[in-house]
């Protein structure tokens, strides 16, 4: 009588899952699809979750590419070229899968920045988006698409955007280059020195609230050797975590 019991079981368990492959794929709880190279998805250890996740994509010039020569080259190109620039790509590749990947039930905010910090979607500064609606997705993704790399790169501007939401985000994703070229304000020669490069670093921790953890993707830049130390550094501090990608990830 039980064998008989757990056949029924088990034809019913059949007729349903037959039922529900017939019926396709469901939505899911992503809140926006993002297919990667050969549709591969990599483990990166990074920390996705949050009630309210900020992300910060950095559009400086150094996005172009990864030497200076060819930085200094594309960013005299039209912005259509810029666009195109390989390694951008893969910035807004990136930025594209974290949307994607964000808690379906939280709020984000999405910020570009260079020598100053920006919302990328129009029009909504200072105050958070929901992730479950696909219109205010959709004007992110919209607007990310949009962006040029230009000018140099303050992240004190950055992450002053967070002391700058309210309620402020309990977790930030970084995607970055190397250390910043310049601080509050425009330095006054050319050239910036590695150690001042340092100093600006230094200078853009202390606009961080405490107690929020920084995630940042380092993508390669020529020259910046102190980069991936500083940041690997700030995952540390803030219990957040430091990934360097692989060229064909997402």
């Amino acid at each position: 009588e039980r064998l008989a019991v757990d056949l029924i079981d088990l034809d019913r368990k059949t007729t349903d899952l037959a039922e529900e492959a017939a019926a396709g794929p469901q939505p899911g709880e992503r809140v926006h699809e993002f297919k990667g190279e050969a549709d591969r998805q990599y483990l990166t250890g990074l920390k996705l979750g949050g009630s309210r996740v900020l992300i910060l994509l950095d559009a400086s010039a150094s996005m172009l590419d990864e030497t200076i020569v060819n930085v200094i080259r594309r960013r005299n190109m039209d912005e259509v070229e810029r666009r195109r620039a390989p390694k951008w790509k893969r910035a807004l590749a990136s930025a594209e899968w974290l949307i994607s990947n964000l808690p379906a039930q939280g709020q984000f905010q999405l910020y570009a920045f260079n020598t100053v910090a920006e919302p990328v979607a129009p029009g909504t500064a200072g105050r958070w988006l929901t992730s479950r609606n696909r219109q205010e997705v959709a004007a992110a993704v919209k607007g990310l698409r949009e962006l040029v790399p230009r000018d140099g790169t303050s992240l004190y501007r950055a992450f002053a955007v967070a002391g700058q939401l309210s309620p402020r985000p309990d977790n930030i994703l970084l995607i970055t280059d190397g250390l910043p070229t310049q601080g509050k304000s425009k330095p006054l020669g050319t050239k910036v020195s590695t150690e001042k490069r340092l100093a600006y670093f230094k200078q853009a921790m202390e606009s961080l609230p405490t107690k929020v953890p920084v995630n940042t993707i380092l993508l390669p830049m020529e020259g910046d050797a102190y980069a991936a130390a500083a940041f690997w550094k700030l995952a540390l501090d803030t219990q957040g975590s430091f990934l360097t990608p692989a060229r064909d990830w997402p």
